[in-house]
C-alpha cells in the first residue's frame, strides 16, 4: 500500500481510510476533511527535469507534506493521470481547521529548498479541501451510505475546490463542504 515513487501510502490505501474515516465522522457527528495538493506549474517541471529529478522532487514533496501535518493526519500520493497529487486525510478537523492546514503546508512546500530539482528548487502548491460537518446527516436516516460513495464525494468535492482554486491562480486554498 506504499507507493513507490514517493515512499508514502498510495491512492489505494487513502481511498479505503477516506471511507473509513468518513463512516466514522457521519456515525458520531465529528468533523473530518481531505485536502488535495497538486504541484503548481507541474507541466513544466516536467518537460524541464529528468525522470530522476522529478521522482526525486515527489518524494521530497510527500517527505515535506508529512512534516507540515500532524501525526493523526495522513498523507498519500494519488496516481492519476495528469499532474501529481497528494491526499492529506484531516479527522477531526473542520472547514476553518482545513483552511489553517492547507495554508501551512503551501507556506512550508514555498519556503523549502527542493535540491533534488534543479532550476526548480523552489516551487508552490495549490490545495482544494472538501469537509463533513460535525452536524452532516445524510439523506437516509439510517445513515446509510456506502464507504465508496463517501471516499468519491469527498474526493471530487475537494478536486472541485482546487479547480476552482486554480482558475484564479497558484498558489492558493480553496475549500468546500460535502453535499450528498
Amino acid at each position: 500500500m506504499v507507493d513507490p515513487t514517493t515512499g508514502i501510502w498510495n491512492s489505494k490505501f487513502a481511498n479505503a481510510l477516506i471511507g473509513q474515516e468518513a463512516n466514522r465522522a457521519v456515525r458520531y457527528h465529528r468533523p473530518l476533511s481531505v485536502l488535495v495538493v497538486e504541484l503548481d506549474h507541474a507541466e513544466h517541471i516536467h518537460k524541464e527535469l529528468e525522470s530522476i529529478q522529478v521522482e526525486g522532487l515527489l518524494r521530497e514533496m510527500g517527505d515535506r507534506l508529512g512534516q507540515s501535518v500532524r501525526d493523526t493526519d495522513t498523507v498519500a500520493f494519488m496516481d492519476a493521470d495528469g499532474p501529481p497529487h497528494f491526499a492529506i486525510v484531516l479527522p477531526e478537523t473542520d472547514e476553518q481547521g482545513a483552511a489553517l492546514a492547507a495554508d501551512k503546508i503551501r507556506r512550508s512546500i514555498a519556503s523549502h529548498d527542493f535540491g533534488s530539482s534543479g532550476a526548480w528548487n523552489r516551487i508552490t502548491v495549490s490545495c482544494g479541501a472538501a469537509t463533513i460537518d460535525s452536524g452532516y446527516r445524510p439523506m437516509d436516516e439510517a445513515g446509510v451510505m456506502n464507504r465508496r460513495e463517501y471516499t468519491g464525494n469527498l474526493l471530487r468535492e475537494a478536486y472541485k475546490a482546487l479547480d476552482s482554486g486554480r482558475s484564479a491562480g497558484t498558489n492558493r486554498t480553496t475549500v468546500g463542504a460535502y453535499r450528498s
